[in-house]
């Protein structure tokens, strides 16, 4: 912590004392104003990398309140999804099949994956779409960046754009299921051509699709900088708070064909009568962002930035009939002299974190072709985190006090890394890319040992991770590329909690290769991409239970993901765009071995497969746009846009198992905006959706449980339960999406 404050006091010294002695004569150089940070996790024009760039402009023709995952729709292989059903509350994305735990998301370079369970919940910064100036989407292993190792994609949110005139942005947003969003967004510009300040207020409201799943979120967003000629300086402080309704148990595998219990949540509903109100996830977060960028020489320049993260927040439970022994006590109490046995009770589990550290880049940029461009990049952080559980209410006398801790731990993990990336413009249309990182990890954390006691312990990993690439401009519009780098990742917080040594997993390694042609023409432009991602000691869950009683992922050897991408983009005729991707691929385990309860003889039995799928990666996912200019005039214009998506077969778990699989869906959506320039404000932009268009029921993600019993049938009992075969059943759950559904959004920009 004493780190952070100082590197921030030694920034805004560093900065004040520039903005006082600068002279202010002329604007800084437009290059500048883009870049107040090097991005040095950026792929650019030329890198051999497959990457997706989503700018400003487009973000404000698609966004209404809706978060990042639902956004990015139409990145080739991303298939998003949404607890509430409709893309406000807690939302996830999957990129090539890989969960958000392998995709790296990062802030301005810096990351924002949970340091601990390598996630991402975007619900924790609200309407951060906003703010944002780019989204680059690299697929694959990527180039080298901050933060958690990347086995699917690499998306990096860019904040670091400043604004050069003043401006105000209101904006309201309506739409089905009691959506809501009130932003309001104002810059000052360049003051004297050197200072800037922005703020973002936002406030979004939804009563979701699924019952009870309401989202409450509200953020703000201040920024403010210094931009000269040798020196540019940026400050961000962004805050959310979120209480969004628990949505995430899904619907009962049972329910799934009745049209009138699609939207069933079982949330809440352990209390008798009416459900439980309060059984929500309350969370705020809050980040700090200071960056310097400074052209030390004409050809030299330095990046440093620092940040500061602190989270705090708890889900509440409503839980029925519990035993002492699952708090730790003997017993509840007494009412005269019978033991209480049970007890319903309510209760909170909090989490209390900080996360802070730098990154740095230091790039050289030649004199004369056909010299390199180096760039010398990394950063070190520091997570200390708190997990703790209360009870706050008990409808017995129980022999507890009011929000004592039934259980208490901290863990810490420090994350540092550091890469050397280098292109070489080698003449005749040929560049290549060279790129060694270095990653140390060091996670302190309470867990079993060998003796399955309960103690504090201390794991180390050592990563390196090369990767190479080449561009070949064949003549002008046509490229050749490949790419091949390594990637690592350590496992993750419940991996080391929930085993002991022993049964602890390792860490998985991945061999990305990555080859590919771009066409592009005057009209049109055409990319396809081929791809072969070979994993080692991948981390799957296969249903075996560990010495410690925890069903952990396990390691599996051999396992890869093989496909090819296709874009394509093509304005047949004025006023007519068209555009289409498809993903398709081969996700594949060539031995599985599957472990599966069996209530009858309380061991597990033990099943083998080959060559099963990988789950929840379709092998087909495409998505087509058609956008016709309807209006163009000197202060008008009006557009329509029809997209369509489709998503394959996606299995639950491992074993290819066709009883629990998603099945194939298709979705389209219709949008139109309307743009009124110069006659209210600067401009009046309207946009409206209809999602969902022809009313599609499906379901975007699931969960699944097998096991086998001859002795009690649990289907009266549980919904969540169905017979397979036999004596075999599965528990499943389903997160259905909503239906055909509208939304409106007023933009006015001064």
């Amino acid at each position: 912590m004493r780190f952070i404050v100082l590197f921030s006091i030694s920034l805004l010294l560093v900065a004040s004392f520039t903005v006082l002695s600068a002279q202010v004569s002329g604007m800084p150089d437009s290059i500048d104003l883009q870049t107040v940070v090097i991005q040095a996790t950026r792929a650019g024009d030329k890198s051999p990398v497959p990457h997706t760039n989503i700018a400003a402009e487009k973000i404000e023709k698609i966004y209404h309140a809706q978060d990042i995952p639902f956004l990015l729709s139409g990145v080739p292989a991303l298939v998003e999804t949404s607890d509430a059903g409709a893309g406000t509350g807690y939302t996830g994305l999957r990129i090539r099949g890989s969960d958000p735990t392998r995709i790296n998301i990062s802030i301005n370079g810096i990351p924002f994956n949970d340091a601990e369970s390598q996630g991402v919940f975007w619900v924790n910064l609200p309407d951060l779409a906003a703010s944002a100036a780019e989204i680059q989407v690299q697929r694959g292993v990527g180039s080298s960046t901050n933060g958690a190792g990347s086995f699917g994609a690499t998306v990096n949110l860019d904040l670091s754009k400043v604004v050069p005139e003043p401006f105000a942005v209101v904006s309201g947003t309506i739409g089905a299921f009691g959506t809501q969003k009130q932003s309001a967004y104002i810059g000052t510009g360049l003051l004297k051509g050197r200072v800037a300040f922005t703020g973002r207020v936002s406030k979004i409201r939804s009563e979701g699709y699924v019952d009870r799943a309401a989202a409450n979120l509200n953020a703000v967003h201040l920024t403010g900088a210094y931009v000269d000629d040798r020196q540019s300086f940026m400050a961000h402080l962004i805050s959310g708070r979120e209480i969004t309704y628990q949505a995430w148990y899904g619907l009962p595998a049972q329910y799934t064909e009745e049209p009138n219990l699609r939207t069933y949540n079982p949330a809440g509903t352990e209390k008798n009568g009416d459900p439980y109100r309060d059984e929500v996830d309350n969370y705020t977060q809050r980040h700090l962002m200071l960056h310097y960028k400074r052209s030390l020489t004409t050809n030299i320049s330095l990046q440093l930035n620092g940040h500061y993260t602190r989270g705090f927040g708890f889900y509440e439970q409503y839980k029925a009939a519990q035993s002492p022994d699952d708090y730790g006590l003997d017993t509840w109490g007494r009412v005269g002299d019978i033991a209480i046995a049970t007890t319903d009770l309510v209760r909170r589990r909090w989490l209390d974190n900080h996360f802070y550290g730098s990154t740095f880049a230091l790039r050289w940029t030649p004199n004369r072709a056909g010299q390199p461009i180096f760039l010398l990049g990394g950063a070190l952080s520091r997570y200390k985190g708190q997990h703790f559980g209360e009870i706050i209410w008990a409808n017995q006398a129980v022999a507890v006090e009011k929000e004592a801790k039934y259980y208490d731990n901290r863990a810490q993990k420090t994350d540092g890394n550091v890469f050397l990336k280098a292109e070489w413009t080698l003449g005749q249309g040929w560049s290549a890319f060279g790129d060694l990182q270095y990653r140390r990890v060091v996670y302190q954390f309470l867990g079993f040992n060998n003796q399955l006691e309960n103690v504090e312990q201390v794991t180390n990993f050592h990563f390196f991770n090369p990767k190479a690439g080449f561009n070949w401009a064949v003549r002008r519009g046509l490229d050749l590329y490949g790419f091949v780098g390594t990637a690592a990742r350590e496992p993750n917080r419940d991996d080391f909690t929930q085993s002991s040594p022993q049964s602890r997993p390792k860490a998985e390694y991945l061999l990305d290769v990555e080859t590919g042609i771009k066409i592009r023409d005057e009209r049109w432009n055409v990319s396809l991409n081929a791809y072969r991602m070979q994993y080692r000691n991948q981390l799957v869950l296969d249903g075996r239970i560990n010495d410690v009683g925890g069903y952990i992922r396990t390691n599996i050897p051999d396992s890869y993901r093989m496909g090819i991408e296709l874009e394509a983009t093509i304005q047949p005729i004025k006023r007519w765009i068209c555009s289409f991707n498809a993903a398709i691929s081969r996700n594949k385990i060539p031995t599985f071995t599957e472990f599966r309860d069996n209530w009858d003889t309380g061991m597990q039995d033990i099943i083998a497969h080959q060559h099963t799928d990988l789950a929840f990666s379709p092998n087909l996912v495409t998505r087509g746009e058609i956008g016709f200019e309807a209006l163009k005039t000197k202060h008008q214009s009006l557009s329509i846009n029809f997209s369509g998506k489709y998503v394959g077969q996606q299995y639950l778990d491992n074993t290819s198992n066709a009883n629990t699989a998603l099945s194939p869906f298709f979705f389209s959506d219709l949008r139109f905006n309307y743009d009124l320039d110069k006659v209210v404000g600067e401009r009046l932009s309207l946009i409206f959706s209809l999602n969902n268009l022809f009313d599609a029921r499906y379901a975007s993600n699931g969960w699944t449980y097998r096991f086998v019993s001859s002795g009690y049938d649990p289907r009266p009992d549980d919904p969540y339960s169905r017979l397979e075969s036999g004596t075999v059943y599965h528990q499943a759950g389903y997160f259905p999406q909503a239906g055909r559904h509208w939304m409106l959004t007023m933009m006015l920009k001064f």
